[in-house]
């Protein structure tokens, strides 16, 4: 969103860097704001968070003037190899306490990676550009309604669905840089754009051990809480999430050390020990062979019915435990909605038996994309209570379970419009008629006729959350999606089919109407008679999802 300049400053005799937002063409009101967070952000002095010295602008773009840090990137020192435990310790320690500064004073970063993660001469890490993100995400700026700013591999879910963030969104990229230090990769490697938007929101990724396997399940278990969905299930504090992250790795490699501490002893008391191994050494070779090879004892064997036996009772233990695990793997995992029929903003009760004890996992609503953390009791039952979003579309809806990676189960909500209180009115209005309501083709009255027509003057866009139609999709005709109350700008469309993305072609809504509808022809590795949804994404990583229908043919 800008460029840096390295600067001097003749009369300080110092060296500075300014920042200037070019990417931006800001309004006075817009200047205004960037005033009061640059102000706000100045105040903060931690040795982990660059300093701002000033900040203005010319000719109507601003700029920022900071610290100049010699050392380079994070990114940088990451692209010469991987890092090894303790260094990475250090770096995050040190990442952890600017943050949890910089939260303790109400600023959050929104853009923590490892490019923004700059190194002194002493090596101390120094996170950097928090104008910039603070600018991009403050609460007040209407000219950037709807606009979600970050690096997609670092981005939390609820920066990707648009949804309220705060210091848990930085604590989730701090896990993922923490992720790509032990393992070398980012948790979702190998992802197109699409797809790693997708995976944010919908899918965990690889435990870092299936990585690294010295890594360890206590490893495991602390990046994938900081990894959780849910802002709330993610650790307390950076600083938390690093301690435990040091004591998770200090106990894998005393694991590890355990095993070998067995060979280790005679390595380190050859020299006290040479004189009884010397010694001994006789003892073995004059004692007299014949005795010490008596194979009676190891030439016993037993009968051949006794090991028929045994071997059919192993037979018989293996094809148990192997029916045991094919029926835990295989079992029949119900899952009830009530009621199966509601209107947006009410609230559901989801119920589901047969999990494994313990579960977490989430409760998706495919439609604009909204999920709801769960826990399975110890019988492996589950019972949460679904609030359904006030702007959500009117029609089909699916609601999915999912854990580990997978949705297991899913059923079909129907939203419709809440019950509203009619007024009585004068029997001689046409419109008021009981019978002119379920046969609008004999009342002229121009009431009857308005809600199907959508109309800009009668249907503002202010404020209102953007809405995507799909009605139907077909294999050979393709489909028509309706973007309603969509802010102006370029949409990458997809279909959505079984969890995974194919690309449909582009939209450019021109943000002036309500209605904006165009066809698109229907990706060819899209399979009829199975359910899919339409998904439209923006450069920024805004997301939008229709509700799921059949293909057609």
């Amino acid at each position: 969103m800008g460029v840096v300049y390295r600067a001097y400053h003749s009369g300080l005799e110092r060296t500075g860097a300014v920042k200037v937002m070019q990417a931006i063409t800001p309004d006075p009101d817009t200047v205004a704001r960037f005033r009061h967070e640059a102000q706000a952000i100045a105040r903060l002095r931690h040795p982990n968070i660059v300093d701002v010295y000033d900040f203005g602008e010319f000719q109507g773009t601003p700029y920022m003037i900071g610290e100049y840090v010699p050392g380079g990137s994070l990114a940088a020192k990451m692209a010469h190899g991987q890092l090894d435990r303790p260094t990475v310790l250090r770096y995050l320690r040190g990442i952890a306490a600017g943050l949890d500064y910089a939260h303790s004073h109400g600023v959050v970063h929104r853009d923590v990676k490892p490019a923004n993660v700059l190194l002194t001469d002493d090596d101390s890490p120094v996170l950097a550009d928090f104008g910039l993100a603070k600018l991009m995400h403050g609460s007040s700026l209407k000219s950037l309604t709807g606009v979600t700013t970050g690096t997609p591999a670092y981005m939390a879910p609820e920066q990707v669905t648009g949804g309220e963030v705060g210091p848990a969104a930085d604590r989730y990229s701090l896990t993922t840089i923490a992720y790509e230090m032990l393992t070398g990769v980012i948790p979702f490697d190998g992802e197109a754009l699409m797809e790693l938007l997708y995976a944010q929101v919908h899918r965990y990724p690889s435990a870092p051990s299936a990585r690294d396997q010295s890594l360890g399940p206590e490893v495991d278990a602390v990046i994938m809480r900081g990894l959780a969905k849910n802002p709330s299930d993610r650790w307390e504090s950076c600083t938390a999430f690093v301690d435990a992250l040091e004591a998770a790795l200090a106990s894998a490699p005393s694991a590890a050390g355990g095993s070998t501490m067995v060979m280790a002893p005679p390595a380190v008391a050859t020299r006290p020990l040479a004189a009884a191994a010397v010694a001994a050494a006789p003892k073995v070779a004059v004692a007299p062979a014949a005795p010490q090879v008596p194979a009676a004892p190891h030439r016993r064997r037993l009968p051949r019915r006794a090991l028929a036996a045994i071997a059919g009772v192993l037979i018989i233990l293996v094809a148990v435990l192997g029916l045991v695990a094919w029926s835990a793997a295989h079992r029949n995992f119900d899952l009830a909605i009530s009621p199966q029929t509601a209107a947006p903003g009410d609230t559901i009760v989801v119920t589901a038996d047969h999990l494994p004890a313990n579960q977490a996992g989430q409760i998706e609503l495919h439609s604009i994309v909204h999920t709801y953390a769960f826990r399975s009791d110890a019988s492996g039952g589950v019972n949460a209570n679904v609030t359904l979003p006030r702007d959500a579309e009117l029609g089909d809806h699916i609601v999915k379970i999912c854990w580990n990676n997978a949705c297991h189960q899913q059923l079909v909500l129907h939203l419709v419009a809440p019950a509203v209180a009619v007024s009585p009115f004068p029997s001689a209005s046409p419109s008021a008629s009981p019978s002119a309501s379920p046969l609008p083709s004999r009342s002229p009255s121009p009431s009857t006729s308005a809600p199907p027509s959508p109309s800009p003057a009668a249907e503002p866009c202010t404020g209102a959350t953007p809405v995507l139609y799909v009605p139907s999709i077909s294999k050979t005709s393709g489909f028509k999606a309706t973007f309603r109350c969509f802010p102006a700008g370029h949409w990458s469309v997809s279909v959505v089919q079984l969890s995974k993305p194919y690309g449909a072609g582009s939209a450019a809504t021109p943000g002036s109407t309500v209605y904006y509808t165009q066809s698109f022809s229907t990706p060819q590795l899209v399979t009829p008679g199975v359910s899919a949804h339409v998904l439209a994404c923006n450069a920024s990583g805004r997301c939008y999802e229709s509700a799921a229908v059949t293909v057609g043919v």
